[in-house]
């Protein structure tokens, strides 16, 4: 490549991609016309792979387009391989000592030349600092910026070209192209991926089933990345060797605990608990960045993609897989719905009415003990969702679509690890944990103390997930409670009054601390035990006198 020349080489690699399309092209023409299977979902991805580097994870962007695009081609470009060859020695030498201002062997006590993984952007090997620390150095592969923004720009070209001609069945190609533009400038700075790691780490330190390496700042620059070396199996390669009948790996891992339902269950709770608790999550559960550490620990590589989502977006996820996970079908398709953007022409009484439909198939029958279970992957019945977007006018919100594609990521991967996995169970536990542990924060919060009548008044009739938006309404102070009294009331109607207040709230007092296990979940906070056991004997010693004053007012 000609760096002094950049319009050449614009052109040459447009002439490039040109070709790429034009040979895809002529084998569609060519099966047509003999009356052959066409393969177009196929061709697609082998036409991708082909372009490579920029073009890949644009792939994998549009493989989640299930309400614009065609399930069987988004089903090929999940599919997609990165296929690079290894950068070489001359070229990692030259890339740490532009950055750390140094040779790998000045920096490190020693340099593992042989890369443990590679892919279009980068490649990690091993080291060891000059105290022996064990750790591992991602180093970006030499031009790969400028080859990544080349690409970037003749994919924004193709878009303005497509809006100035109209071609409005391509319209959506836009906002794939939107984000992978932001995705390009986290992932080609190693910085930013490093503070990824950092936040989730702080996030996950009162976890015991998700482990984060540390990061070393001083040997961490834009195309450098130091983190500690984790000593654990990924779970590609636990997968390989399961196929391959390797029982040395097997029996290693067995040894330490590993228990693939019980490690699934782990991966599943921690995605969950990141996205509902701190709305920031690890959007690339691919099995190469999945580490099986002693007991089940989920180890995490690899930082590039971290998802965030608003309280906003986080209340409506949790609602959705509740319903999900509940089996409930108005719930589904309400659930849905708030995720999506409705267009003028959507036909929502039609995609109710699919969504009914089709969700009768997703689950086993008959439910036991009101539990259901799957019949399909979640994968297949979100899928099914968006496809009936893309049917009745409806788009994604694209806030969704990186926690979409993780929970298509973690539900393969569960698929593999553990088949006949009860996903459906995982992850009500996980929700209905997180909703409970929420109403225990907020009802301790200061704005929580005013409102919790109001709030178990509303849990009663909407469920768990009604009763945390209530709370997040109350808190921003989009709530208020108003009491008049239009005319004096007797004494003894009076003494009614306030009897039954007061009983109703002892009642849900008490229902609250059952439904939370009692005096248990304060246990770490023994105040709250003393204010809890005051506040119920008091109410209860004043109802008492409360009905004692109604007998004497109001005589039988």
């Amino acid at each position: 490549m000609n760096r002094q020349h950049p319009i050449l080489d614009y052109l040459r690699r447009l002439f490039q991609l040109t070709r790429i399309a034009a040979r895809q092209l002529t084998t569609v023409v060519s099966r047509r016309l003999s009356g052959t299977p066409v393969e177009g979902p196929l061709l697609l991805r082998e036409g991708i792979e082909q372009a490579g580097g920029c073009f890949i994870k644009f792939g994998q962007i549009l493989s989640l387009q299930m309400d614009t695009l065609p399930r069987e081609y988004c089903d090929a470009l999940l599919a997609l391989l990165d296929r690079v060859p290894t950068a070489s020695r001359e070229a990692i030498v030259a890339t740490i000592r532009e950055e750390l201002h140094g040779s790998p062997e000045q920096i490190f006590k020693t340099f593992d030349y042989t890369p443990l993984a590679s892919a279009s952007i980068g490649q990690v090997h091993r080291a060891q600092l000059k105290d022996g620390t064990q750790v591992a150095v991602k180093v970006q592969r030499p031009n790969v910026r400028y080859l990544f923004y080349r690409d970037l720009l003749l994919m924004r070209s193709f878009v303005v070209m497509i809006f100035f001609f109209r071609i409005r069945s391509l319209y959506f190609m836009r906002d794939p192209v939107r984000e992978l533009a932001t995705w390009t400038r986290d992932e080609l700075d190693y910085r930013r991926e490093a503070s990824h790691c950092n936040l989730l780490a702080a996030n996950a330190e009162d976890s015991g089933t998700e482990r984060l390496p540390k990061i070393y700042w001083d040997l961490t620059a834009s195309r450098v990345l130091t983190m500690e070396f984790l000593d654990g199996v990924s779970v590609s390669e636990y997968l390989r060797a399961v196929e391959a009948g390797a029982t040395d790996v097997i029996e290693r891992l067995r040894s330490r605990g590993f228990i693939p339902a019980e490690f699934s269950n782990n991966v599943i709770g921690n995605f969950l608990r990141d996205a509902f608790r701190f709305g920031v999550f690890h959007a690339d559960l691919h099995p190469a960045n999945l580490l099986i550490l002693p007991d089940n620990v989920v180890g995490y590589v690899d930082f590039g993609i971290v998802a965030k989502l608003t309280s906003e977006a986080r209340r409506k996820q949790i609602e959705l897989t509740l319903a999900y996970s509940r089996g409930n079908e108005e719930e589904i398709y309400r659930g849905f719905l708030n995720i999506c953007m409705v267009g003028p022409d959507a036909d929502l009484e039609g995609m109710r009415a699919r969504i009914s439909t089709m969700a009768r198939s997703w689950y086993e029958e008959p439910a036991i003990n009101g539990r259901v279970r799957f019949r399909i992957s979640i994968t297949a019945g979100m899928m099914d969702l968006l496809t009936i977007c893309r049917d009745y006018g409806v788009l994604v919100d694209r806030e969704m679509i990186k926690y979409i594609r993780s929970v298509f990521l973690a539900d393969g991967l569960v698929q593999r690890l553990a088949p006949g996995f009860d996903i459906a169970q995982a992850l009500r536990v996980v929700v209905e944990d997180y909703l409970v542990a929420e109403s225990r924060r907020q009802v301790l919060s200061p704005a929580g103390g005013l409102s919790l009548l109001t709030d178990m008044l509303i849990w009663t009739r909407t469920g768990p997930g009604g009763m945390v938006r209530a709370m997040d309404l109350v808190e921003r102070r989009k709530i208020s409670l108003h009491a008049a009294v239009s005319s004096r009331p007797d004494k003894a109607a009076s003494l009614q009054v306030q009897a039954v207040a007061a009983g109703l709230i002892w009642a849900f007092s008490v229902l609250f601390l059952a439904i939370s296990g009692g005096l248990q979940f304060t246990e770490d906070a023994p105040v709250f035990n003393i204010i809890a056991i005051i506040f119920v004997a008091s109410w209860t010693l004043w109802i008492a006198w409360l009905v004692r004053r109604l007998m004497v007012e109001r005589p039988v």
